[in-house]
């Protein structure tokens, strides 16, 4: 009897404790970045619709323990370096089907309320760079359908040799991870009130 009623007590703690953990992780992306002349900046904006798991759930009580994004960045000129950084904005124009490029002549009003979540960083020429990103703004992305990331790619002169331009930075394999979890506080209680 005293096992029993042990076994009991263990199964109610855990119970009350519990949680049920939901992983997403979106399809994986590649976005291609033209730089068309030195040390002038050209942006590229893409879409991303997040998985309908993540979508609408301010009102489920989810709590939100991770979030990132991984990809690689791929540098494949012989002679230049390149500068990139990226935004985070929940306003955009780009699709996921049709990305939209920018110059520092025509960058849209709210690229400045955009979150950085990678600073501007340097890639040597021939370099192929694995990242994860875990900014804390990538957790405003979940509930939300589409978000939209800004590409910055600037070539910097690397050397003796000549450039050759365009050069594209590659962002290859790019990944959205989350992982939720929904608690069940009173599930516990629930058992107890049903003579468990």
């Amino acid at each position: 009897m005293k096992t029993r009623v042990l076994f009991v007590t263990c199964c109610l703690f855990l119970l009350a404790s519990c949680s049920a953990e939901i992983s997403i992780e979106t399809e994986p992306f590649d976005l291609r970045v033209p730089a068309t002349s030195l040390l002038q900046p050209v942006y590229a904006e893409v879409a991303l619709d997040l998985p309908q798991e993540s979508v609408n759930t301010q009102d489920l009580d989810i709590v939100v323990e991770q979030v990132a994004a991984t990809l690689t960045v791929v540098n494949p000129s012989s002679s230049l370096t390149l500068r990139t950084s990226m935004r985070l904005s929940f306003t955009g124009q780009a699709t996921p089907d049709d990305p939209v490029f920018y110059t520092d002549l025509n960058l849209p009003a709210y690229y400045a309320q955009a979150a950085e979540i990678l600073p501007a960083r340097d890639f040597a020429p021939t370099t192929s760079t694995p990242l994860r990103l875990d900014s804390p703004a990538l957790k405003q992305a979940v509930g939300r359908r589409r978000v939209w990331f800004i590409v910055s790619n600037t070539a910097m002169r690397g050397g003796l040799t000549p450039p050759q331009l365009p050069v594209e930075l590659r962002l290859e394999d790019i990944v959205f991870q989350a992982l939720l979890t929904k608690p069940f506080p009173g599930l516990g209680g629930a058992l107890e009130n049903g003579g468990l």
